[in-house]
């Protein structure tokens, strides 16, 4: 396989892919890894919004985790048109994958972990490393998502109906709008399974509009990421980064058309 190979996606259980590497290295296959190897092991860190151009021709790269990607997407654009002062955010994360059947917990919510930060914010910064973030994470037993509560001090005043306007512009992030009338991340499942999406895909940051608040320099809102599926775009344009063969907007263009990225009935 490595002989024929281009380049390798290693999606194995973390560790393993910064130990598979020494056998693609050998035969000179560059290699995408995921978020859970070290961001110490890695040439780069990638997220397609934030820093396409760093991966370009590297050999060794990691696609930053699920929520990484996630906050990643949604402090990128708001950095480059406010400029952020500070980053809090809150992850509510699910206990574990669908299939998961041995991991919980099954009726707790665990401090995950209990000092701070936990490792997003840390993780973040592989990516974006200017921003000021500081994120703590608990675990509670649901299967489906992650939701994410973020509270963001701006650099320069701001109105809701801009931060709207200027979220609703990026193709990975769906604007969750009142009339939808979902509520929760089982809604949202639900919404793309009506839509035919695989497996009931939910490649965006789902951003509740409604939960949008902004006072001043100060914006709150949640969003939902579906921890099974935001990175897959991600690998696929970290391929072209790292052949060089295109550039972040092409790249990201292209592989939103193919895929069908948009949330709409």
């Amino acid at each position: 396989m490595l002989d024929g190979a281009d380049i390798v996606v290693d999606a194995t259980p973390s560790g393993m892919g910064v130990k598979n590497y020494e056998l693609y290295k050998k035969v000179g296959v560059p290699a995408i890894v995921q978020g859970g190897e070290s961001k110490n092991a890695v040439e780069s860190s990638f997220n397609a919004r934030a820093n396409f151009e760093n991966s370009i021709g590297k050999s060794l790269v990691r696609v930053v985790s699920c929520n990484s990607t996630g906050l990643a997407r949604l402090l990128t654009p708001i950095e480059e048109v406010y400029g952020i002062e500070k980053v809090r955010a809150t992850l509510v994360r699910r206990g574990a994958d669908p299939g998961q059947s041995g991991r919980g917990p099954i009726n707790d919510v665990i401090l995950d972990p209990v000092y701070l930060p936990s490792h997003h914010g840390p993780d973040v910064k592989s990516v974006l490393p200017n921003i000021n973030i500081d994120t703590l994470a608990l675990k509670i037993p649901t299967t489906l998502m992650h939701v994410h509560v973020v509270n963001i001090t701006l650099k320069g005043d701001a109105e809701k109906a801009d931060i709207c306007e200027l979220l609703s512009g990026e193709s990975r992030i769906h604007m969750v709008a009142a009339e939808e009338g979902i509520k929760g991340i089982a809604g949202l499942k639900e919404l793309a399974l009506d839509l035919g999406r695989p497996r009931g895909d939910l490649w965006e940051n789902c951003v509740w509009k409604e939960s949008i608040s902004v006072d001043s320099k100060e914006m709150y809102l949640f969003q939902a990421i579906h921890q099974e599926a935001d990175v897959v775009p991600e690998n696929i344009d970290a391929i072209r980064a790292v052949v060089n063969e295109c550039g972040s907007e092409e790249s990201m263009e292209l592989t939103d058309r193919t895929m069908g990225m948009g949330l709409s009935r």
